[in-house]
């Protein structure tokens, strides 16, 4: 069964996140302003601490703490309810890197542990 179109991804983060900044660093040149790169809290802990990619558009399997980091130390920004469709992009040990696609932390990115998220069968 094909994923409902809110899940489907439409343009990799990294382009998205790579035009606008490349649209800032153009109109700040021509502005003639300098910029400060403030970094999101997450990026300390992000994609970069993973050891594997996943890129994959799933679900959480059961109502989950959503956390800062990889591992129950990490401050918890809230909860994933059981069914939360998110993009997974990838994970260290048993933590996965994801973001949601809708509710209270759409486009948020976070961990969540690897046992609640939902790993479809390959079907080929």
């Amino acid at each position: 069964m094909p994923f409902p179109s809110v899940l489907r991804r439409t343009a990799p983060a990294h382009r998205v996140r790579t035009t606008t900044v490349a649209t800032a660093v153009a109109a700040s040149s021509v502005l003639g302003l300098s910029l400060a790169a403030a970094a999101p809290a997450s990026a300390a802990t992000g994609s970069k601490a993973c050891t594997h990619q996943v890129k994959l558009d799933t679900r959480v399997t059961a109502t989950v703490n959503f956390r800062t980091g990889p591992g129950t130390s990490y401050t918890s920004l809230g909860l994933l309810p059981k069914g939360q469709g998110v993009y997974w992009a990838c994970y260290k040990g048993n933590w996965g890197y994801l973001k949601p696609y809708y509710g209270a932390h759409k486009h948020q990115w976070g961990w969540v542990s690897r046992t609640y998220i939902d790993v479809p069968m390959r079907t080929d």
